[in-house]
């Protein structure tokens, strides 16, 4: 199993690298003949892809920044979210939510500790699993967020390098290079912006819908004491009672 660094580095890291590459191509498609590209050695050539790993960790970490604060906080995306939460949550006052707080960051705030506070009253087993199941949503909603914003850069790159080649006498190979990328970068945003849809609306409904069990009692509430400390009874006596 990978360690935390190791998946962060990754998870960081694929927007960028993807970034990278399809700038990459847009430079090859009009640029093949500069310098940038060509006599480099083999060693040279790894030292360059070692350094572009690490340079497409911090563009793929910052993008996840911009995703955030786009989706975050510019667009009052937690309280739309928390708006389809409750809306599902059938014993909506146990989440302690006011409505006039709907516009605001406090109330999503509210539903996390909840959330939080549900988690920790369920039994061990349920809880490693809600968890899990929880993080696994989260984490590819906010990584398909950030590739979102990773190709919306990629496109953009490659329309500026359309435009600033515009053909005098006619359109080139080139050219039609650089509108096939685009196309591909379009079809690969639908994609994933599909896909971030579908798990967006799948941890909405998971988290709903666990708050209506969390709230119903379905879940037997925490390890007693006596079982953490693997507490066994007594045998029964075999001394008959007078």
């Amino acid at each position: 199993m990978l360690n935390f660094e190791t998946k962060y580095l990754i998870r960081w890291g694929i927007p960028g690298w993807v970034f990278i590459v399809f700038s990459y191509i847009s430079l090859l498609i009009y640029e093949s003949k500069s310098a940038f590209i060509k006599d480099f050695t083999v060693t040279q050539m790894l030292g360059i892809l070692i350094s572009l790993g690490f340079v497409g960790v911090v563009i793929g970490y910052l993008m996840h920044q911009i995703y955030f604060s786009i989706k975050w906080i510019y667009s009052k995306q937690s309280s739309k979210i928390l708006k389809q939460i409750t809306d599902l949550v059938t014993d909506k006052a146990k989440l302690g939510i006011e409505c006039h707080e709907f516009d605001h960051h406090k109330a999503y705030f509210m539903m996390e500790f909840q959330w939080q506070k549900q988690l920790v009253l369920t039994g061990k087993d349920n809880r490693e699993y809600i968890a899990d199941r929880y993080r696994y949503l989260l984490t590819t909603v906010h990584a398909l967020g950030a590739l979102l914003v990773s190709l919306s850069a990629s496109i953009l790159v490659t329309v500026i390098f359309l435009l600033s080649h515009l053909p005098k006498d006619g359109w080139g190979w080139d050219d039609g290079s650089a509108i096939g990328i685009i196309v591909l970068l379009a079809f690969l945003i639908i994609s994933v912006t599909m896909l971030f849809k579908y798990y967006s609306a799948n941890l909405i409904f998971f988290q709903a819908n666990f708050f209506n069990s969390f709230f119903a009692g379905d879940f037997k509430k925490g390890d007693s004491y006596r079982d953490k400390i693997g507490f066994v009874p007594p045998p029964s006596s075999n001394v008959s009672k007078p």
